[in-house]
């Protein structure tokens, strides 16, 4: 995804599959992380809800390219509820979670939030990249391996999580560095 500058926004945008996708997810995730409590729910099932969570990150953004349908609200909405449906994904699992674990995920994506709100406001074009799409999997797949480790009760997810977060931040600064100094990537 691409930003370069918003010259208006347009309101029939809203009604585009691609920001349709992007708000059902916006508005069912909430309803899910009100309605339903992590630890009440069967682990298998749990990982299953996890992983639609984090295909779905996807989805809005293929549908807009395949079909030709990027709009500029597109552009600021699809980033915008990533960040926000994986914080509050994050907030509705922290009872999953090390506190160390938990604390260090929100730290990042907060920098990450402040990041894309510096590419709203700068205009700076920002090219989201591979490894920050790899990280974000590798992530998913830690935080699934969190909840299947609570009914194995094995502690082997804490040797994965750490690898995985150092990646994940480094990622983020990555991004965060190309973003202020106005790199490539």
């Amino acid at each position: 995804t691409r930003c370069q500058g918003f010259t208006y926004l347009k309101f029939k945008d809203i009604f585009l599959p691609p920001n349709l996708i992007t708000f059902f997810r916006l508005f069912a995730s909430v309803y899910l992380f009100q309605i339903f409590h992590p630890l009440d729910i069967n682990n298998y099932l749990l990982v299953i809800v996890i992983a639609v969570i984090g295909l779905s990150d996807s989805l809005d953004g293929i549908v807009a390219r395949k079909f030709n349908m990027v709009s500029e609200l597109g552009i600021i909405l699809d980033p915008f509820v990533d960040r926000t449906v994986f914080i509050l994904l994050v907030i509705w699992l922290q009872d999953i979670f090390p506190n160390i674990f938990f604390i260090a995920l929100i730290a990042r994506e907060i920098l990450v939030l402040l990041g894309g709100i510096y590419v709203l406001l700068s205009k700076k074009p920002i090219e989201v990249s591979k490894k920050g799409k790899l990280a974000t999997v590798f992530m998913f797949i830690t935080i699934c391996l969190y909840v299947l480790d609570i009914s194995l009760s094995t502690g082997l997810i804490n040797f994965i999580a750490f690898p995985v977060m150092i990646f994940y931040y480094f990622v983020a600064l990555e991004y965060l560095y190309y973003l202020v100094f106005n790199y490539e990537q």
